[in-house]
């Protein structure tokens, strides 16, 4: 363009300079002066130049000004962000590319305003193994770091810092040039990656089987096994992969020619499985399954075989059972005490041993293989063998063929000399059906002793029911001690293992409930320790100290039961709640192992738990120490204490627990009604929630209403 506008220009002043000689020429009107045509073509190129030094200039302009927009797009459109700071000094920053904000939020003067910008957003756990290689950076000129960037929204991503030095021309750094990419996709991928190789590792690491590849020509040489060859075959995997000869040298001897033989299959059909001895790294032989696969290039050749070794021992030693099994069926039938037939689909039989003969001899010889069922049946009625029969026997074989074509449960029959069979029989995979004739009269004899034992026992244990109770204090005794009170106590098993205690202290009164160890007769007789021991320590007991009950009751079972000593196997011992309660001061004192004590009033219901731990149990030391909480006793105030058996009952239409919450539910639901009508509720409430489960332990809840002040020296007196 410039050369097209130098040939116009030269043409333009030699048409200026015409047109000046014409004039000067018919000025003059005379010879022309050269010298002042001179003149006018120099002031004529002088301005040519300066118009095309103008041009020139702006030419310039335009082409800086494109080549920035140009700039500026292309670092807009980059994917890293192109960033500068001073190499020395404050490390000013110096430029940012303007994409920081589509890559990271930022706008460019939060960089450029900021020196402090990098550091405040490299994550934490990064900043100082960055910095400490940013270090290296002045002396090597260059490297790449990657690391956590927090954007602007607060997230954080992964970036790939490359940094260049920028040197003057005395190889003094001036500017570092440095650019940020986000690979977070890249490290998430990388991460992703690691994972699945984790996952797959922990895989093969708890697989059943051992796999292992080797290659498929040359030296066969080892290429991989999996970790749990140590786990399932003792060998770590080095030993292995470092020896081409590892699995020659562990086949049994026996098995070894057989293998190898049978393995010229594996290259023709691609697979081969097969089953020998191997020989563990303790030098014993287990059976593996061997099972192993080709893998072929793309022009059809093998270059690897991947197997596994799975432990097969226990299914071989079965099978070998099991063929000693077989060789021992028949003398086993023969030897068995019961009779024992088989029917095939026809339902003739096939086979009978000799207590099946002796059973069906009814003066014509033992039943004949290819004899019916029915056949058998029917001349043994005929013939008065079978009591049952007598008087209906048409009814009975039609009920006992149809039993016999159709089994289920076993069914009892009763010959005609007094023997019990019971029958058991079951249809078989083939179509055809086994019986199998028990005989069952000694045990019929002894079902008949069993029971009248079984009454004897039930009267025994009727009997220390009412012992147990006689014990026990008597429910007027804690109406003496109570403005109004409640008592629910059920063994599970006639007698049991909770036990409640009533008995008057210095300056008021101590109410106790426990549960023992077990329930039935075991629980019963632990009652009966620790109320031996109660009397003693509740005189000895300071009265606002209930902590010490439960302390010497602790010391007292374990000395007696010998499980203060390290020798011993038993581990019994009890839960308690002890309240001692002081009308003249209106306050109560409570201490409990592993039981609490519940408040209800029209406020809310509280619960007062006792230490987590029991009485007696090897576990807990002789100097175990107790918590006491005393609590102002104020109207309108009532205390219940219950064992386990009610909170850990089973039942409700999801078959849990009836639990706490349950029970203060009813505490808070009750609150302020009489004591009996409380008991009324709950009773209620649990046989409901009970249902059709079971009992699953001693029940005893006991709820009271303490004496007021004034009501309390009279009957104080009468005690």
């Amino acid at each position: 363009m410039l050369e097209n506008w130098n040939m116009t220009k030269l043409r333009q002043c030699a048409e200026t300079a015409a047109v000046a000689l014409a004039e000067k020429r018919r000025a003059a009107s005379g010879d022309i002066d050269l010298a002042a045509v001179a003149d006018i073509i120099e002031q004529v190129l002088d301005t040519a130049v300066q118009e095309r030094e103008e041009v020139a200039r702006q030419r310039i302009a335009e082409e800086q000004a494109a080549a920035r927009e140009r700039l500026t797009q292309l670092l807009s459109a980059s994917p890293a962000v192109i960033y500068g700071f001073k190499a020395s000094g404050n490390y000013v920053p110096t430029f940012v590319s303007v994409n920081i904000e589509t890559l990271f939020g930022y706008a460019p003067h939060e960089y450029l305003d900021n020196p402090n910008f990098w550091r405040e957003r490299v994550h934490p756990d990064d900043l100082k193994g960055v910095e400490t290689k940013v270090a290296d950076l002045l002396k090597n000129g260059k490297h790449a770091l990657e690391y956590r960037f927090r954007r602007k929204d607060g997230t954080y991503c992964w970036v790939n810092d490359e940094q260049h030095v920028i040197r003057d021309e005395k190889g003094e750094p001036v500017e570092v040039v440095g650019s940020w990419s986000d690979v977070t996709a890249r490290k998430q991928a990388e991460e992703a990656e690691n994972a699945a190789q984790r996952r797959l590792s922990t895989l093969l690491e708890s697989a059943p089987a051992v796999i292992y590849s080797f290659k498929a020509s040359g030296d066969f040489a080892p290429i991989f096994v999996s970790n749990n060859i140590k786990h399932l075959l003792g060998y770590g995997p080095d030993e292995y992969l470092k020896n081409a000869d590892f699995w020659r040298e562990r086949v049994h001897p026996d098995d070894l020619r057989r293998v190898e033989a049978e393995q010229a299959k594996l290259f023709e059909e691609g697979l081969h499985t097969a089953e020998y001895r191997f020989r563990k790294r303790d030098g014993t032989y287990c059976w593996v399954n061997d099972e192993q696969h080709v893998i072929r290039d793309e022009k059809g050749e093998p270059v690897e075989v991947v197997g596994s070794w799975s432990d097969v021992t226990a299914r071989k030693t079965a099978e070998q059972a099991a063929l000693e099994a077989n060789q021992r069926v028949a003398d086993a039938i023969e030897s068995i005490s019961e009779g024992f037939s088989l029917y095939d689909t026809d339902d003739r039989l096939v086979l009978g041993n000799y207590k099946f003969a002796e059973l069906f001899d009814y003066g014509a010889g033992p039943p004949r293989p290819g004899m019916t069922y029915e056949e058998i049946i029917r001349g043994a009625v005929e013939r008065g063998l079978i009591e049952d029969a007598k008087g209906h026997s048409a009814r009975w074989l039609r009920q006992r063929l149809a039993q016999h074509r159709n089994p289920t449960a076993p069914l009892l029959e009763r010959l005609a000399d007094g023997t019990w069979l019971q029958i058991t029989e079951r249809r078989i995979s083939s179509g055809g059906s086994v019986a199998v004739y028990s005989d069952l009269t000694e045990i019929k004899e002894s079902e008949q002793r069993a029971a009248a034992a079984n009454q004897l026992i039930l009267q025994s244990l009727r009997y220390a029911s009412r012992i147990q109770a006689a014990i026990l204090p008597t429910r007027e005794f804690l109406a003496s001690f109570t403005a109004d009170h409640f008592l629910i106590w059920e063994p599970r098993d006639i007698v049991g293992g909770d036990f409640f205690w009533f008995q008057p202290i210095n300056d008021g009164y101590a109410i106790i409930v426990g549960d023992c160890t077990g329930h039935g007769v075991p629980g019963a007789f632990m009652t009966l320790i620790a109320w031996g021991m109660l009397d003693r320590i509740l005189a000895e007991a300071p009265s606002s100290d209930p902590s010490q009950v439960l302390a010497g009751l602790h010391r007292g079972v374990q000395t007696l039961l010998g499980q203060d000593q390290n020798s011993g196997e038993t581990n019994d011992g009890l839960e308690a709640g002890v309240c001692f309660i002081s009308p003249s001061k209106q306050e109560m004192t409570f201490a409990g192992a592993h039981l609490s004590l519940w408040k209800a009033n029209k406020e809310d219901v509280v619960e007062i738990k006792g230490d987590r731990k029991g009485l007696g149990y090897r576990r807990y030391g002789q100097e175990a120490k107790f918590t006491n909480f005393t609590i102002p006793l104020d109207a309108g105030d009532a205390f219940y204490l219950t064992t386990d058996g009610l909170i850990d009952q089973i039942g409700g239409p999801r078959d849990r627990s009836f639990g706490k919450r349950r029970f203060r539910t009813l505490l808070r639901r009750n609150q302020g009604a009489p004591m009996q009508k409380q008991a009324e509720s709950l009773q209620r409430s649990f046989k409901k929630f009970q249902g059709q489960q079971p009992r699953r332990d001693d029940l005893t809840v006991l709820g009271f209403v303490p004496l007021g002040e004034g009501d309390t020296h009279a009957r104080a007196r009468t005690l």
